[in-house]
């Protein structure tokens, strides 16, 4: 797998996740340095700018309306990305964080995972059932999105029986 930047939202953005090619969004009060100067992000009008955060040099882009969300402030580490690089990578992002949540909706989540066997198998199946998504999505050319795999792997796992019988814990004799 090629991984072309790391992604993260304005919670997890510090000193120890602001690498070398880092792609994220800074919260309104965060402050950067322009000219020898702290200010918060909140006060630059929408555009591009080459300034330092936390020591690091970085490109912000501020976008005063990002698809009805308001403003928000989105940066990358690259500075040679454009503001469609940075705009597409945060949103490849967000494509993730979907089928995240629509993995855990399949009922992945629960249940008592109390021995190596079972945490091994569990994340066998988280990735096997990332696989399936991903073949789906990319190779076989369907544009279905996220919700839509999610309810076909959902219905395998209920024709299998149910994930929690997959993980059930047996009882010694």
């Amino acid at each position: 797998m090629n991984v072309k930047a790391r992604v993260f939202d304005s919670w997890y953005v510090n000193s120890r996740t602001l690498q070398w090619n880092t792609v994220g969004e800074l919260k309104s009060s965060a402050r950067v340095v322009e000219g020898g100067r702290s200010v918060p992000v909140s006060e630059f009008p929408q555009g591009e700018y080459l300034v330092e955060y936390l020591g690091t040099p970085i490109k912000l882009l501020v976008i005063d309306d990002y698809k009805g969300y308001g403003r928000r402030y989105f940066f990358s580490t690259d500075l040679n990305d454009t503001a469609e690089d940075i705009i597409t990578t945060w949103e490849n992002r967000w494509d993730i964080e979907v089928l995240i949540r629509e993995l855990k909706a399949l009922g992945l989540e629960g249940g008592s995972f109390l021995t190596w066997v079972r945490n091994s198998g569990f994340v066998a199946l988280k990735a096997l059932s990332l696989l399936v998504v991903q073949y789906f999505k990319y190779s076989t050319g369907l544009m279905l999105g996220a919700k839509r795999l999610a309810r076909l792997i959902k219905s395998i796992y209920r024709e299998a029986g149910g994930i929690k019988k997959l993980f059930k814990r047996r009882r010694k004799p």
